[in-house]
C-alpha cells in the first residue's frame, strides 16, 4: 500500500471516529451531572477512548472559565450552585461566567481595598484531577509578571457556607474580547497589528518561562478600557519542564479549543502541545483580526469537516481577502499558520520579532533577503539619509543598466556601439521621465513606491517611449526583462523578454544578441520549471546557431551548454551528453579560458558520471575545478559547484568516504559564504545526509536530510525538482535504516 492509499484508510478512519463522538455528544451534551455521566458511559459501552473524547467536546460545550466581558449579563447559575454572600475574606458580587468545572466571580476585598476577579471550583467538581488542575493553573500564573497577562493576586483554600473551597484571586479585567474591540473602534491594520505585537509578547514572556497556553483564543484575550491587551485563563497551560518530568498529560485528550486548535493538537497519535502550538493560534487570531473572519468557519458545521481541515485543508493567503495585505505580513501570518510546526516560528517571541520589524520597514526574517527586497527596506527605514526611495531606484536602475549582464552583453553589443548613443539617450528619458515619476510626487507619483512597483509602471510606458525607435525598445525590454527575473517576477519577465525577442528578431540585429537575447527567454522558462517550453526555444535557437559564421565561439558555448542542460533535467542523458561533448570540443580549441568552456567540463564530467564513464570523469571533474580555481577563485560558485559535483561521482562510484570529505569541505564552504538557508547549501547538505547513510551513519543522515528537504520546501515548494530529490534521500535513508514506516511517509508519489 502506497502513501497515498494509508493516508486515505487514516481520512476514513478519523472520520468514522469522529462521526461516532459527535454522535454521542449530541446525545448527552444538554443532560447534567449524574444523568449526563451514567448516560455517557451507557453509550460509549465503558471505552475510555471514546469517553474521553466525548468528555473534550462536551468540555469545550461547557466553555469552561469564559471571558470577564463589561457587556455581558450575570450567568444563570444551576440549582445547586447559590451564589455565596462571602467565600472566605471575599465579598462576592456578582457571576462574571462559569463553566462545567467552575466559577469565576466578580469579588470585593477588603485589604487592600480592591475588586477581583475570583475563581473556585464547583462543589460538585471537588474531585483530585480537577483539584490538581486547579491548583497547577495556580502555579503557573504565579510565575507569570508581565503587563499583557492578567495579574494574579492570591490562591489557597477559602471558606463558604458550603465548606471548604479553592480559589485564584486575579486582576479584574473589565473589557472586549480583542475581535470585538477591533471590529467595534473599526481599528486599521496597523492599530491591530501594535494589539498583536502586545500579545505575542505576553505569551512570549510565558514562553521563556516554559509554559505552553495551548487554549488561546479571542474570548481569553481582551482590551480593557484603556486599550491595553490582557491575556486570561492559563487553566490548560503546561509548564514544559514539569510537563516532561512528570508525564502529567494524558495520552489522547484533546485539551482546548477546536477552532483554535493547531493541526498537531487533533493528531489522535501524539496530541503534540509545544510553543509552535501557541504560535498557530496567534497567527489565527491575527488573520481574523485582519480580515474579520475566521478562516475555518465554513467548516463549523460538522465536528468531523472542521477537523479535518485543521488538519489537511490550507488557509488562504491574506491578500485573497484584501489586496492591501500582500507582501510581508501575509508571510509572517503564513509561516506561524504553517501545517508543519518546524516550519513556524520558533516561539511567540520570534513572531513578535517579525511584527515589530514590519512595523518599521526592516526586512522580515519570513521572507527571503534578497539584495532588492534589502535595498528597499533600507529606503523606507532611511528617507533623509538616501534623500528619497526614488533616488535609490534611479541609481539602482542607473546601475542596472551600465553594469548588469556584464559579462555576457558587454562583449556582445561591441559591433551595437555606433548605435550606443541613441539608446542610451532614450534610456535616459526612460528612468528619468518614466522610472523618476513613478516615485516623485510633484509628477504625480508616490514618494514611497516599492521598486518593484516603480518598474512594473515604468514597463507599461515602453510602447509609447520608444514608438520609433524599435532598437533601443528591444534593449529596454531585454535589460527590464533580466530585472524582473532576479527579483523572482517572472510573470512580467516573460512579458518583456518575449516581446524583446520578436523585436530582436525582427531587426537586422547581430546574430549574437538575437540568441542572447533567446537564451535569456529560456532561462525563465527554466526558473519556473516549464522545461518544455524552454526546450523548444532552444532547440529553434541552437538551429539559428548552427554553421552561422557570424555566431562567436562564447555564444555558440552557451546555446549547446544550455540546451544540454535542459537534456539532463528531462533525464536524457545521452542527448546532454551529446551537446556538453560539442561545447567541450568548441571551448578547448577557440576559448579555452572562457568560462562557459569550464562549465562545459564540468557539466560534462557529471553527465560521464551518470553514464558510468568514471575514469573520464574523474579526470574532467579535475580539469574544471583547476580551471575555476585558477580564474575564478577557491569560493566562487561555480567553483563550488564543481567541487560539489566531483563528490557527487566519488558518491555514485561508491568511494563514501572521499564523497563524505567532499561534501563536508564544500557545505562548510557555503555556510560560510552563503548562509544556512541558501539553495545550494541545502542541495550539498541533502547530499551529505545521503552519503552518511551509505556509511550507516544514520542519525546524522537523518539530520542533514531532513534540514535540507524542510528548506527547500520553504523556499522551492514542494513539487520542484530539487525538493523530489531530497525527499528520495530521505526515502532512501530510512529504508535502509530499516525504519518502512516512515520511509513510506517519504516514498515517490504515484502518478
Amino acid at each position: 500500500m502506497n502513501k497515498s492509499d494509508n493516508n486515505e484508510s487514516d481520512i476514513e478512519n478519523d472520520k468514522d471516529w469522529f462521526q461516532r463522538v459527535e454522535h454521542i455528544f449530541a446525545q448527552v451534551c444538554d443532560l447534567a451531572g449524574a444523568q449526563r455521566e451514567h448516560r455517557l458511559r451507557e453509550l460509549c459501552d465503558d471505552d475510555l477512548k471514546l469517553i474521553s473524547d466525548v468528555r473534550s467536546l462536551l468540555g469545550e460545550d461547557d466553555k469552561d472559565f469564559p471571558m470577564m466581558d463589561s457587556k455581558s449579563l450575570l450567568v444563570e447559575i444551576d440549582q445547586d450552585d447559590q451564589i455565596p454572600e462571602h467565600i472566605g475574606a471575599f465579598e462576592i458580587i456578582r457571576v462574571l461566567g462559569e463553566g462545567g468545572m467552575g466559577i469565576v466571580y466578580e469579588a470585593a476585598q477588603d485589604s487592600p481595598k480592591r475588586h477581583i476577579a475570583l475563581k473556585v471550583i464547583r462543589q460538585r467538581s471537588m474531585h483530585a484531577k480537577i483539584r490538581k488542575r486547579f491548583e497547577r493553573e495556580a502555579d503557573i500564573l504565579a510565575k507569570l509578571n508581565h503587563p499583557a497577562i492578567a495579574m494574579i493576586y492570591d490562591s489557597g483554600v477559602a471558606t463558604s457556607e458550603t465548606g471548604s473551597i479553592p480559589f485564584v484571586s486575579m486582576e479584574l479585567v473589565i473589557g472586549k474580547p480583542i475581535t470585538e474591540h477591533c471590529r467595534d473602534d473599526e481599528l486599521d491594520t496597523q492599530h491591530i497589528l501594535g494589539l498583536m505585537r502586545d500579545v505575542c509578547r505576553g505569551v512570549a514572556h510565558a514562553h521563556d518561562l516554559g509554559i505552553v497556553h495551548r487554549d488561546l483564543k479571542p474570548s481569553n484575550i481582551l482590551v480593557d478600557t484603556q486599550g491595553r491587551v490582557k491575556i486570561l485563563d492559563f487553566g490548560i497551560a503546561f509548564d514544559m519542564e514539569i510537563e516532561q518530568r512528570t508525564q502529567m498529560t494524558q495520552t489522547g485528550q484533546l485539551l482546548g479549543t477546536l477552532q483554535y486548535m493547531a493541526p498537531e493538537q487533533i493528531d489522535q497519535r501524539t496530541h503534540t502541545t509545544n510553543k509552535q502550538t501557541d504560535v498557530y493560534a496567534l497567527g489565527l487570531i491575527c488573520y481574523e483580526l485582519l480580515v474579520n473572519e475566521n478562516p475555518l468557519i465554513k467548516h463549523e458545521s460538522s465536528i468531523y469537516e472542521l477537523i479535518r481541515a485543521i488538519r489537511d485543508e490550507e488557509h488562504d493567503l491574506l491578500g485573497t481577502h484584501n489586496r492591501s495585505l500582500r507582501g510581508d505580513i501575509e508571510i509572517i501570518v503564513a509561516k506561524a499558520l504553517s501545517k508543519d510546526m518546524n516550519l513556524r516560528y520558533a516561539d511567540a517571541g520570534k513572531l513578535a520579532d517579525d511584527l515589530d520589524r514590519y512595523a518599521t520597514n526592516q526586512p522580515i526574517v519570513a521572507r527571503k533577503p534578497s539584495t532588492w527586497y534589502q535595498l528597499c527596506k533600507f529606503s523606507k527605514r532611511n528617507p533623509v539619509l538616501v534623500g528619497s526611495f526614488t533616488m535609490i531606484m534611479i541609481v539602482l536602475f542607473s546601475a542596472v543598466l551600465l553594469i548588469g549582464n556584464a559579462l555576457r552583453v558587454a562583449n556582445i553589443e561591441r559591433e551595437a556601439a555606433r548605435q550606443e548613443q541613441k539608446i542610451q539617450q532614450l534610456i535616459n528619458a526612460f528612468v528619468t521621465d518614466d522610472l523618476f515619476a513613478a516615485g516623485n510626487p510633484e509628477f504625480g507619483g508616490d514618494a514611497n513606491i516599492t521598486l518593484l512597483d516603480a518598474m512594473r509602471k515604468a514597463a507599461q510606458k515602453i510602447d509609447e517611449r520608444f514608438i520609433d525607435a524599435t532598437e533601443a525598445e528591444a534593449s529596454i525590454r531585454f535589460t527590464m526583462g533580466d530585472q524582473f527575473r532576479l527579483m523572482n517576477e517572472y510573470e512580467e519577465a516573460l512579458i518583456q523578454l518575449r516581446r524583446g525577442v520578436e523585436i530582436s528578431e525582427l531587426l537586422d540585429l547581430p546574430i549574437d544578441i538575437v540568441i542572447n537575447r533567446r537564451n535569456s527567454l529560456a532561462d525563465v522558462y527554466m526558473d519556473i520549471d516549464d522545461l518544455d517550453t524552454a526546450l523548444t526555444i532552444v532547440k529553434r535557437t541552437n538551429d539559428m546557431a548552427k554553421g552561422n559564421a557570424q555566431v562567436s565561439s562564447e555564444i555558440m558555448i552557451d546555446t549547446l551548454v544550455q540546451h544540454a542542460s535542459l537534456l539532463y533535467h528531462m533525464t536524457d542523458i545521452v542527448g546532454a551528453a551529446q551537446y556538453f561533448e560539442q561545447a567541450v570540443e568548441i571551448g578547448r580549441t577557440k576559448a579555452p579560458r572562457y568560462n562557459g568552456t569550464v562549465d562545459a567540463i564540468s557539466a560534462l564530467a557529471t553527465v560521464y558520471t551518470q553514464l558510468k564513464r568514471y575514469e573520464e570523469s574523474i579526470k574532467l571533474h579535475h580539469e574544471g575545478i583547476d580551471l575555476r580555481t585558477q580564474t575564478l577563485g577557491h569560493d566562487h560558485p561555480a567553483t563550488l559547484v564543481a567541487r560539489d559535483n566531483l563528490a557527487i561521482l566519488y558518491l555514485v562510484h561508491g568511494q563514501y568516504k572521499l564523497a563524505e570529505q567532499g561534501f563536508r569541505e564544500v557545505l562548510e564552504d557555503r555556510h560560510r559564504i552563503f548562509g544556512e538557508d541558501h539553495v545550494k547549501t541545502h542541495l550539498t547538505a541533502a547530499s551529505l545526509g545521503r552519503t552518511l547513510a551509505f556509511l550507516d551513519e544514520f542519525e546524522e543522515a537523518e539530520e542533514h536530510i531532513l534540514h535540507a528537504l524542510d528548506g527547500l520546501i520553504e523556499a522551492l515548494g514542494a513539487d520542484h525538482r530539487y525538493t523530489k530529490i531530497a525527499r528520495s534521500y530521505a526515502f532512501d535513508c530510512y529504508t535502509r535504516w530499516n525504519k518502512p514506516e516512515i520511509a513510506a511517509q517519504y516514498a515517490p508519489l504515484q502518478g
